[in-house]
């Protein structure tokens, strides 16, 4: 009788084990899957921007790669080049408005951590310059954010107005 409940008792313990769902998808998406997740999230962000574009009275241009910028005022001198040291005051906020950081600073061009829009932005620009920049998710802070002011997925509108460049 010991011998039948110890059987038993295995052949649960066997039974229950984690085993996975065969009615799961448990391959990664393919290269195509995530293209076109991408293409539409770029498409989806673009539409957001036109449309906050629409709703203001601010002329943007758009670059190659995606990002939007109004000349407010244009500077004098060289334009800023990879490696310079740049020192700017800079308004960065959401589409819908929200402030997230505001400030001084300064940064080596390419060299810092400072996001694929707004090294492409301070590129555009030279000493006294007065920029407003709109740069997509994928240009910024991408999926995650910053992990703090800047959520996931954020659209966001840079002010930035050089000082100096080294």
């Amino acid at each position: 009788m010991k011998q039948i409940f110890t059987i038993i008792m295995l052949l649960i313990a066997v039974s229950c084990q984690n085993k996975p769902d065969s009615n799961s998808r448990s391959k990664a998406p393919s290269e195509a899957d995530l293209i076109e997740m991408n293409r539409s999230l770029i498409t989806r962000d673009r539409m957001e921007i036109t449309d906050f574009i629409s709703k203001s009275d601010i002329p943007f241009t758009e670059t190659g790669t995606g990002l939007w910028y109004n000349v407010i005022t244009e500077g004098t001198g060289d334009k800023v080049a990879m490696g310079d040291n740049v020192t700017f005051d800079y308004e960065c906020t959401l589409i819908n408005g929200e402030r997230c950081y505001s400030g001084s600073q300064t940064i080596r061009v390419g060299y810092a951590d400072a996001g694929s829009g707004v090294t492409e932005g301070l590129q555009m620009m030279t000493k006294g310059s007065d920029y407003l920049f709109i740069i997509p998710p994928y240009l910024a802070y991408g999926h995650t954010g910053d992990g703090d002011m800047i959520p996931g997925r954020a659209i966001l509108l840079y002010r930035i107005r050089i000082k100096e460049i080294n």
